[in-house]
């Protein structure tokens, strides 16, 4: 009888075991499944646009088709119009554009289904030149480059030019123009930077333009006073090619050439700085100094940008500052927002999240400056208000925003790294949810005065919806762009976004153990019970 007790005891006591780790089984296989990401396995995304912003856009997407991320994203490189053109035409799913919807031979008319601009990138118009014999970098006043690149400078010993670079031999050579005809956002920022410093000259060549026999040869239209997406007319002596790639490599390939591109199109042609004669020029800026298209020089130069209410930029080339190099501009992803599949909003957030955080931070290493903590911020509170199904930011993205701003103050007085804690916005922006309670590692205060318009960057608005304007001379865009609002404070991350909130903890682990430990416990009392059985049942 005690043998058929104890035989009992062990059958119940085996059953128990075989209960707690089948239990144990069960929570893991829930856990795992409440760990996986909203957007994992999600749906493809396919965008197109920009080839200015392309070499940060492909590096980002290439970044989250790893883990954690395991995202599906497609970015072909074309230009802003053809970017903007398809977006409205709903052929790919976002864009990336240097412009709002500007006139251009492509991509004027703005789409009529909601969606938002959220900026992305910054960089610098970079002039990219083949001039043999140079042993210094070329120098450039606004006069000498807007000259060059419209035809009324066409000799390298130009006495303009040599004004620009006192003491440096310039070479005796014709100057060969290499302009991009598609509807490209360099296009539309290099013009509206000339008719800004030059609008004689800009005037000049408009009206030669439009009275030459038989009119604007390529159809493309020209303005005195107002910028385009396309470079009018083939310039004398100049090469006319189909986009950026195509214009480094003839740069590249033609001595005497020059033309405008993104600081990597040069570096990937072996335009480095290190040889003088094949190399980006300095272009000298508001304050009377030559500068660089660097990360620094690029943030020094948008500290003066104003945001504008549908979220792109009307740029300031004047700024003062040893460091500001000027035509820098944005650009700006489009997504769609109210209506879009919550499958697809997930994916996109999940990507908007990288990109304006731990993106940002690779940013100056293909030529980019990182966009600030106002833009970053603005970004990641525009997606989670408005975009369907957005997911929060996870807890590394949450430590990898911006400390803060550079000011028009601090870039005056040659500053090149933001204060920590400082903006350049009249309010800070809030991180999502702050008005919720929310809290966040990257908390800010404001000092100083503002140059934004409209409170544009402090993410303040109620995410009601706004229509921009169309064509003009700033790059703002038009249609249903709708304005960010408050939501999920990304300082808390919803770790795999299941219902357990944790502030970037993994449950799963904690977890698991607390169920190992259990099963431990459990068994350990069992193992000291048993001779107590067995003595109590004799």
């Amino acid at each position: 009888m005690h043998i058929a007790a104890q035989r009992v005891r062990r059958t119940h006591g085996g059953r128990m075991q075989m209960l707690l780790v089948a239990l144990l089984a069960a929570c893991l296989a829930a856990l795992v499944s409440g760990a996986t990401p909203a957007w994992a396995a999600g749906p493809t995304l396919n965008g197109t646009g920009s080839s200015f912003a392309a070499p940060a856009v492909e590096q980002w997407v290439q970044d989250v088709h790893t883990s954690p991320y395991n995202l599906t994203l497609n970015y072909s490189s074309s230009s802003s119009g053809q970017g903007r053109y398809e977006f409205t035409n709903q052929t790919t799913d976002f864009a990336v554009s240097d412009t709002g919807y500007v006139s251009g031979s492509i991509g004027t008319q703005a789409p009529s289904f909601p969606f938002i601009f959220i900026p992305i990138t910054a960089a610098g118009v970079a002039f990219m030149y083949n001039v043999p014999g140079l042993t210094k970098t070329l120098q450039l006043s606004s006069y000498s480059a807007c000259a060059v690149l419209t035809g009324g400078i066409t000799n390298w010993d130009d006495s303009h030019i040599a004004a620009d670079n006192p003491g440096v031999t310039l070479p005796s050579l014709t100057i060969r123009p290499v302009t991009e005809s598609d509807a490209a956002g360099t296009n539309y920022v290099a013009q509206e930077w000339c008719i800004g410093e030059q609008p004689a000259l800009w005037a000049a060549f408009a009206n030669h333009e439009l009275t030459q026999p038989g009119g604007v040869t390529d159809g493309v239209p020209i303005s005195a006073t107002a910028p385009t997406s396309n470079w009018p007319g083939i310039i004398p002596n100049g090469l006319d090619d189909a986009n950026t790639t195509a214009v480094a490599g003839d740069i590249a390939a033609n001595p005497g050439a020059i033309g405008i591109v993104q600081l990597q199109y040069a570096v990937d042609e072996g335009f480095t700085g290190s040889d003088a004669s094949k190399a980006v020029a300095s272009v000298k800026n508001a304050s009377g100094d030559y500068t660089q298209p660097t990360p620094v020089g690029v943030a020094s130069a948008l500290a003066y940008a104003t945001q504008l209410p549908d979220g792109t930029h009307k740029l300031d080339f004047n700024g003062a500052g040893p460091h500001v190099y000027n035509p820098s501009t944005y650009s700006y992803l489009l997504t769609p927002t109210t209506g879009w599949p919550t499958a697809k909003g997930a994916v996109m957030s999940a990507f908007v999240n990288y990109t304006l955080t731990l993106g940002q931070q690779g940013a100056p290493k293909i030529g980019y400056a990182s966009l600030g903590l106002s833009l970053e911020r603005y970004g990641i509170n525009a997606v989670t208000a408005d975009v369907p199904g957005a997911v929060a930011p996870t807890a590394a993205e949450d430590n990898g925003y911006a400390c803060g701003d550079l000011t028009p103050t601090e870039v005056a007085a040659g500053q090149t790294t933001p204060t920590c804690g400082v903006t350049d916005v009249t309010a800070p922006p809030p991180p999502p949810n702050a008005g919720n309670g929310g809290t966040s590692s990257k908390s800010t205060s404001t000092t100083g005065a503002s140059t934004k318009g409209a409170g544009a960057k402090s993410s303040t608005t109620t995410g009601k919806s706004s229509t921009g304007t169309s064509a003009g001379q700033s790059t703002g865009g038009g249609g249903v762009a709708t304005s960010p609002g408050a939501s999920a404070d990304p300082g808390v991350s919803l770790a795999g976004q299941g219902p357990l909130a944790t502030t970037g903890a993994d449950p799963l682990p904690i977890a698991a153990g607390g169920l190992v430990l259990m099963i431990g416990g459990w068994t350990m009392r069992r193992r000291m019970l048993r001779p107590r059985n067995v003595e109590r049942a004799s």
